[in-house]
């Protein structure tokens, strides 16, 4: 009986000294807590109670809280890793908890410990600590995701972690992120991050189904289009490339980008009189663009060349005059449009280069004498 007497007393006597810890809190005296809680949690007996738990969480996150407002180091580093010590010790109170009492109890805390987590996320993001804002933000999305809280989880979130996983090269978990996002149509940002991260695991497929899903949830977004078009023509579809930009320029016949990649499109694949065309619809409704006059110049060189090379292989007198008179045509035509490019932007060493050339290919010795001192 006196062996029941003390026990009970004694077990009384560390409830008591829990609920002191709950009045330490409230009066802001968070050593003289960690003191009390440090002692029962290091006693078996009342090691395995959930109140000790919930409030060794508590503490650490009042303190937290209240450490940050302050800016005092001494409050939010109490503990070591003190705001997730905080949501270790709830998720042991509510392991603890046989008839879930806690859960109502602890539901407004996790509201704000996931903005705790979120903020201290931020934090580390500006600092580019992208690994810490990555385990920050991962742990503030597991807060919210409680079966006990009923609140909808913030799509910034999930991107605040995705944009960390993607700068921590995390490229696993950037994509479950992302993936989230780009099935809700967040933003066309998200799904070009999507899609970059695909990009980096080499999943070429994945990273296309990405890009033409996103070129139907973002209507009239160039940017999407053309890394569609991109990633086709990397992929050797010259064909569907083209299909992509025709539809695109078709749904909006003002946007001059589209028959210009086109004629990029076809002025890598050496298509020059296509990519002139292509060049010369863009300049219709861009006159304005210097890199259009340039191109056409560019494509008009590029056909005396290979009519050039073709001429020399000629052994009839007459027929090689007539094919060297449509070189020189040919670069007479990329002449005037390389000038127009230059008055545009004079210092433009591509052009200026290019026209030093052609100068001397058609010995207009008046202007190669102009043009050679502005060669770098």
């Amino acid at each position: 009986m006196v062996f029941i007497s003390g026990f009970t007393l004694f077990l009384h006597a560390q409830r008591i000294k829990i609920y002191s810890v709950f009045q330490l809190i409230e009066t802001g005296k968070y050593e003289e807590a960690k003191t009390v809680i440090d002692e029962v949690i290091g006693d078996k007996k009342t090691l395995n109670w959930p109140r000790t738990w919930y409030a060794k969480g508590l503490l650490c996150q009042t303190a937290y809280q209240d450490g940050i407002k302050k800016n005092d180091k001494k409050k939010y580093e109490m503990y070591p890793d003190q705001l997730y010590l905080a949501y270790e010790s709830y998720q042991k109170a509510l392991s603890l908890d046989k008839g879930g009492r806690y859960e109502s109890l602890l539901a407004p805390a996790y509201v704000l410990l996931a903005n705790d987590f979120q903020g201290l996320g931020e934090r580390h993001f500006a600092g580019k600590k992208y690994d810490d804002a990555l385990r920050a933000f991962e742990n503030a999305l597991e807060v919210m995701q409680s079966p006990f809280l009923s609140v909808k989880i913030d799509s910034n979130l999930i991107y605040n972690t995705a944009v960390a996983a993607y700068e921590s090269q995390k490229w696993e978990k950037a994509i479950e992120h992302l993936g989230r996002l780009h099935e809700e149509a967040y933003s066309a940002n998200s799904s070009h991050l999507l899609y970059s991260a695909y990009m980096e695991t080499g999943d070429t497929a994945s990273a296309e189904k990405v890009l033409v899903e996103a070129v139907e949830h973002y209507k009239d977004n160039e940017e999407m289009v053309l890394l569609l078009a991109d990633l086709v023509f990397r992929l050797g579809d010259t064909e569907r490339v083209i299909t992509i930009l025709d539809d695109a320029s078709s749904k909006d016949t003002s946007v001059y980008i589209y028959p210009y990649t086109k004629g990029l499109v076809y002025q890598k694949t050496g298509q020059y009189k296509e990519a002139i065309e292509a060049y010369e619809k863009a300049h219709a409704l861009a006159p304005g663009e210097s890199k259009i006059y340039t191109n056409i110049g560019i494509c008009y060189n590029n056909i005396g060349v290979e009519i050039d090379a073709n001429a020399r292989t000629i052994t009839n007198n007459r027929a090689f005059l007539e094919e060297k008179a449509k070189s020189t045509a040919a670069f007479e035509s990329a002449i005037l449009w390389l000038e127009k490019a230059l008055k545009m932007d004079e210092d433009n060493q591509t052009v200026i280069k290019k026209l030093y050339q052609l100068y001397k290919i058609l010995n207009i010795t008046d202007k190669l004498e102009i043009i050679e001192g502005k060669v770098r």
